[in-house]
C-alpha cells in the first residue's frame, strides 16, 4: 500500500492503521472533522445529525452533513444588464411601434387592407392594365426597375415614349407608382400589373388645361385599352354650373366602355371647407372615390366630404355615395427621385395615394375574375359589371364606429378590406351564372 507525506493529495490516510477510518465534521464547528470508528459501540449518532436507530454504525446510511454555502452575490455591473434586459421586455412592443414610425415602411397600410392576403394567394394584377393619370414616372428608382411600364405620354410637354416626372420637388406620380407596383426594397400593391402613365399634371401640379387631363384620360382607354384608370388629382366642383366639362366627359366615356375608375376624394375637407362635394371627377357616379385615413383608422383631418344632395335637387343612393371608401393615405412612405438628393424614398400624406391602395386591389381582383361574363359590358352604356364591383365594395368595407348609418359623409362605407370585396364579388358572380 502506498504511503502518503505529509503535504500530498491524500493526507488524510498517512497514519498507517487509519485506513478504516471514516471522519464526520463537528456538529458546532463543521470544519472540524472526527474520526469515528464504525466498529465502535455507543457513539451518539444523534449529535451528528443521524437518528438514534442508526445507533451505533448506522451512521453510514445517511448523508453526512455538509458546511454550509455563502450566499450568492452578482457583480453590480451584471445587476444593470438584467435590469435593462427586463425593461426592454416590458417595453417590446412601444419601442416596436416607435421605430417602425421612423423607419420608411407602410407595409402596414398593405397589411390591414387585406392587399398582402390577397398577394399571398399568388395575385400580383397579372394581365392587368391599370393607367396612372398623375405628373409621370421616373424609371431611374431602382425600385422601379422591374415594373412593366407599356406605354408613356407626357400631355403636358407633347412628348412620348421618354419616361419622366414633371414633377421635380414632390415626385409625386413617381410616389404614386411605388405604391402600386414597385418591385424592389418594398412591393407595390400591384407589382405584376401592365402599367400605362399619362403625364397630365406639371411642375406644380396643375395641367394647365383641363383639356390635357380629359386627353389623358380618352387616351388610357381608347387607345391603351386600360381596365383601370387611377386619378390621383381633382378640382373643385362647382354647383352654381351645370356639369359637362371636357373631364367629366371623357370620364363618362370610359365608364360607358366599362373602364373602371378610381378617383382621389380631394384634401379639402379641413375646418372651413369650401367643396360642396368631393373633388372632380371624384364626384361623378359609377366613380369610385376615395378618402383617407390614418393607420389607426382614424379620418384624416384634410380628406374631403361628400354632399348628400345635389345641385338639380336629387340624392345619391347605394353604391354612388361620397365618399365610397377610405383607405390609408397618412405617413405612406413610397419611391421618391430628386436631383439633389437623387433616388430615394419619402413620405406623403392625402387621398392620393388612398385612391391608389383601392386601385391596386380592385387591379389584384380583375386578374382573378377579369375574363368572368358578368364582368364584360354587354355594349356601350351598360354600367353592370361596375355597379357589381361597386355594390360589392360597400358590402366589404370595414365599417368605422362613428358611423350610425350604411353610409358617412367623409369615412364612405368604411376602410377598404380587399380581401373581403373579393369574397363579396365572387358571391354575387356566383349568383349571376
Amino acid at each position: 500500500m502506498k504511503r502518503t507525506r505529509p503535504g500530498e493529495y491524500g493526507a488524510e490516510r498517512m497514519v498507517l492503521g487509519l485506513e478504516d477510518v471514516e471522519f464526520l465534521p463537528e456538529p458546532e464547528e463543521p470544519r472540524m472533522l472526527s474520526a469515528i470508528d464504525p466498529e465502535a459501540p455507543g457513539y451518539p449518532a444523534e449529535d451528528y445529525g443521524l437518528p438514534s436507530d442508526l445507533d451505533p454504525g448506522g451512521w453510514k446510511k445517511a448523508d453526512a452533513a455538509r458546511p454550509a454555502r455563502p450566499p450568492l452575490i452578482l457583480p453590480w455591473g451584471l445587476w444593470i444588464i438584467i435590469i435593462l434586459l427586463a425593461v426592454l421586455l416590458v417595453t417590446q412592443n412601444m419601442l416596436t411601434s416607435y421605430i417602425e414610425e421612423l423607419i420608411p415602411n407602410s407595409e402596414w397600410a398593405y397589411e390591414e387592407t387585406g392587399i398582402r392576403d390577397l398577394n399571398s394567394i399568388g395575385l400580383t394584377g397579372a394581365g392587368v392594365r391599370v393607367c396612372l393619370v398623375d405628373t409621370g414616372i421616373d424609371m431611374s428608382h431602382p425600385d422601379l426597375a422591374g415594373v412593366n411600364l407599356v406605354a408613356f405620354r407626357d400631355f403636358v410637354h407633347g412628348t412620348e415614349g421618354d419616361p419622366h416626372d414633371n414633377d421635380a420637388t414632390h415626385s409625386h406620380g413617381t410616389m404614386m407608382t411605388g405604391i402600386l407596383a414597385a418591385q424592389g426594397s418594398f412591393t407595390g400593391a400591384a407589382p405584376g400589373i401592365e402599367l400605362i402613365v399619362a403625364a397630365a399634371l406639371g411642375s406644380d401640379g396643375s395641367s394647365g388645361s383641363e383639356n390635357v387631363v380629359a386627353d389623358a384620360i380618352e387616351w388610357c382607354w381608347l387607345e391603351q385599352q386600360a381596365h383601370i384608370i387611377s386619378l390621383s388629382l381633382g378640382g373643385k366642383p362647382d354647383f352654381a354650373t351645370e356639369l359637362g366639362t371636357r373631364t367629366e366627359q371623357a370620364v363618362v366615356e370610359a365608364l360607358d366602355n366599362g373602364v373602371f375608375v378610381v378617383a382621389a376624394a380631394g384634401n379639402h375637407g379641413g375646418a372651413g371647407q369650401d367643396y360642396p362635394d368631393v373633388s372632380v371627377p371624384a364626384n361623378i357616379d359609377d366613380v369610385i372615390a376615395v378618402g383617407a385615413v390614418h393607420r389607426n383608422r382614424t379620418l384624416w383631418s384634410e380628406s374631403s366630404a361628400g354632399a348628400t344632395t345635389l345641385a338639380d335637387g336629387s340624392t345619391r343612393s347605394t353604391p354612388d355615395q361620397k365618399p365610397e371608401v377610405v383607405a390609408p393615405g397618412v405617413m405612406i412612405h413610397s419611391t421618391f427621385v430628386s436631383e439633389e438628393l437623387g433616388a430615394t424614398w419619402s413620405r406623403s400624406d392625402g387621398t392620393s395615394d388612398a385612391t391608389v391602395f383601392v386601385t391596386g386591389a380592385l387591379a389584384l381582383i380583375l386578374e382573378r375574375h377579369r375574363g368572368h361574363a358578368a364582368l364584360q359590358p354587354a355594349a356601350v352604356g351598360d354600367r353592370a359589371p361596375i355597379d357589381l364591383v361597386k355594390q360589392a365594395l360597400a358590402a366589404s368595407c370595414d365599417p368605422s364606429p362613428l358611423m350610425q348609418d350604411e353610409h358617412h359623409l367623409r369615412y364612405g362605407y368604411g376602410v377598404l378590406n380587399a380581401t373581403a370585396w373579393l369574397d363579396e364579388i365572387e358571391v354575387r358572380l356566383a349568383a349571376s351564372t
